[in-house]
């Protein structure tokens, strides 16, 4: 399934995630060289951190690619838990205004907060999708950097239409205010009585060097294509 082109999908992603990775100021100290892990085990810290947002897993992560970002001139910390935090304490709002706007202006006040609760669903089910990482393919190397593909797999919901695509059928469909609202409470709860469909991808990290991190600095290219499936 994807949605990606819809207007108010590329709205959401960048409403929700503009600060899903925030960067702290450049440290100057140098640091111990990172804790070695192999690159499945990086790949599923990874995980955890931008599809799920587990404290742990950021603290880790942040923990261990901190010597190399610091080696590189980067910001010691790669992401910022307070701040995905943040982000998705704004998701229901800002994309329930979204949801709402879709509709006539004279209606949008009364559907706003079943606007709002269905963006709610939809962020937990996001974090809530139970990924891992379950292979990594050998090591290549090429022009000197060293490279670990890894497949993963995340078990997330399958719902009948997607809440863009449903939510803009339904404001097209000339619904009188209680019917809209009750439209979209049954979007909302189809994210929370779905059954789960598989979503497989892989997920590369590199280095240049044994010393180095694995690391990916455009790790969120990959992971947003959950929001394809939601």
């Amino acid at each position: 399934m994807h949605q990606a082109q819809q207007t108010s999908r590329a709205s959401l992603l960048a409403a929700a995630l503009t600060a899903a990775v925030a960067l702290a100021q450049p440290a100057i100290a140098a640091e111990t060289p990172a804790v070695e892990l192999a690159p499945i085990d990086v790949a599923d810290l990874y995980i955890k951190t931008i599809i799920n947002q587990d404290e742990a897993s950021v603290a880790k992560l942040n923990a261990y690619l901190r010597p190399t970002r610091l080696a590189g001139h980067q910001s010691a910390e790669y992401a910022s838990y307070t701040d995905l935090k943040a982000a998705d304490a704004k998701f229901p709002t800002e994309t329930g205004k979204l949801i709402a706007d879709l509709f006539p202006a004279a209606m949008r006040a009364a559907v706003t907060p079943a606007a709002e609760l269905l963006a709610a669903n939809v962020i937990a089910a996001k974090n809530g999708a139970v990924c891992k990482a379950t292979k990594a393919d050998p090591v290549t190397v090429e022009n000197g950097m060293q490279t670990a593909a890894v497949s993963f797999e995340c078990q997330v919901v399958k719902v009948p239409v997607a809440w863009a695509t449903a939510s803009q059928q339904l404001a097209k469909s000339g619904c009188k205010v209680e019917q809209c609202k009750a439209g979209l409470q049954k979007i909302a709860a189809t994210y929370t009585s779905a059954p789960k469909q598989t979503w497989r991808a892989v997920f590369a990290v590199s280095r240049e060097k044994n010393t180095e991190a694995w690391r990916n600095d455009f790790a969120r290219e990959t992971f947003d294509e959950i929001w394809d499936y939601l």
